[in-house]
């Protein structure tokens, strides 16, 4: 947990909760960095969005991080008129010591996976409860691959 002076109001940072990275994620959409990842290209590229990710990542000192849209809008426009560039800088760099991003964007492929072989084994399972299931001669074994069903009086032509 980091601590913030920021105007007459203390603020700390902490790793986030996943509602703080729906609201971040929300705030920040269309947002596109470019291939350097420093705090001066991240203010840069955010904009006028910094200050509402700020109020998002920043918790007032013994208050929830849960609160809505205008609370945080009215905590961005307090935080955009306190905060000290130097601080605006450290705050940022800071969140990537609290959240450890790349180790979860790392680790994506190997979730991925195991996701997609449960899914598989679940498929596998439903797809086999499914078949039991059937009357008989509905099974693909039992019925003929073409679909269609001939009698011996019907007429090729």
């Amino acid at each position: 947990m980091l601590e913030y002076k920021i105007g007459n109001k203390k603020y700390v940072q902490r790793r986030l909760v996943m509602g703080q990275v729906d609201q971040l994620l929300d705030a920040l959409e269309g947002i596109k960095l470019s291939g350097s990842v420093n705090p001066l290209d991240i203010q840069k590229a955010l904009g006028d969005k910094i200050y509402l990710a700020l109020a998002i990542v920043l918790v007032e000192e013994g208050k929830s991080p849960k609160r809505d849209i205008d609370e945080l809008r009215e905590l961005a426009s307090e935080i955009q008129w306190a905060i000290l560039p130097e601080q605006e800088i450290e705050v940022i760099e800071n969140f990537f010591d609290c959240n450890p991003i790349v180790s979860i964007l790392e680790r994506l492929p190997e979730i991925a996976k195991g996701l997609i072989m449960g899914l598989s084994g679940l498929l596998g399972i439903v797809s086999a409860t499914q078949s039991s299931s059937l009357p008989k001669g509905t099974s693909a074994e039992e019925t003929p691959s073409s679909g269609v069903s001939r009698s011996g009086s019907a007429s090729p032509t």
